[in-house]
């Protein structure tokens, strides 16, 4: 719940700020009211939400995930969008277009994070999994696009960041749907993958030494090293578990045999009592 109450106050003071930009409120003194008014009034909601009717497991971290990967998503789009309109030339949207756009997408994130969350009821790891996946197809998208494009190497790295950015959440999202669930000991494994595979493949630069081929082209083994590292450390420790002994997949399978040592029943004649114990020995195959 801490990181709920943290994540509705950001989207309650981001909610303040677009209603500023809707009507074009600039003086400071009075557009400082409803960002006030709306980060209280988020997790004073919140607070209210799950004293009336508790939320499940997963939920709230679910929910707050989701804020933040929708902001994430509005603000990447409107700056592609700037990126690709002169750096604010005439064309660019306004400030409160890009701020209606993001508070759109944030919105969408909330819902769609308790949507996931009611549905799967995923354990803390899946979520820090998910946001870890974002990172690396947001790294490696702008690497591989900044390395690609001939020109503005910020065009091509803008526009390959967001969809490696979304194709990171999908996937994240989709391998924790399938029950994958990494630990977070895995997870660390996995950066250090990420990064041990981006560095070692600049040693392709070597090869532009003296080469009349652009340089730039190298950042496009950089991407996909550091996306190869993510994949053989998850390989790796993909049955690796925390200190804490929790297990690697959501859940624990029950013990195939269970075996239980319970008084033997009264039986007649016995003075309502039996001595010793019986066996019960019964299988959940």
């Amino acid at each position: 719940m801490p990181f709920l109450y943290g994540t509705s106050l950001l989207y309650g003071v981001g909610t303040g700020i677009w209603l500023d930009a809707l009507v074009k409120l600039s003086d400071p003194g009075p557009a400082i009211l409803m960002p006030l008014a709306f980060g209280a009034a988020a997790p004073i909601g919140v607070y209210f939400w799950d004293d009336y009717d508790a939320l499940h497991r997963g939920v709230p971290a679910s929910i707050s995930t989701g804020l933040v990967l929708g902001a994430v998503e509005g603000i990447a789009i409107a700056g592609v969008q700037w990126q690709h309109t002169g750096n604010g030339g005439p064309d660019s949207w306004s400030f409160r277009t890009e701020t209606t756009v993001t508070w759109i997408f944030a919105s969408g994130g909330g819902v769609g994070g308790y949507v996931f969350g009611e549905w799967l009821r995923p354990d803390p790891r899946s979520l820090s999994f998910i946001a870890s996946t974002s990172a690396w197809g947001a790294i490696s998208g702008t690497l591989f696009g900044a390395g690609l494009g001939s020109g503005d190497w910020k065009d091509g790295a803008s526009i390959a960041g967001l969809v490696g950015y979304n194709a990171g959440v999908a996937a994240g999202g989709g391998l924790s749907a399938v029950g994958y669930v990494p630990s977070y000991a895995a997870q660390q494994y996995m950066w250090l993958g990420y990064l041990a595979g981006t560095a070692a493949t600049s040693l392709v630069y070597l090869f532009y030494i003296g080469s009349d081929s652009d340089p730039r082209h190298g950042l496009i083994a950089n991407a996909a090293g550091g996306i190869a590292g993510v994949g053989l450390a998850g390989a790796l420790t993909w049955n690796l578990s925390d200190d804490d002994g929790r297990p690697n997949q959501r859940g624990a399978a029950p013990a195939p045999f269970q075996l239980a040592v319970m008084p033997a029943p009264s039986q007649p004649g016995t003075n309502g009592f039996a001595r010793g114990a019986t066996v019960n020995a019964f299988g959940s195959f």
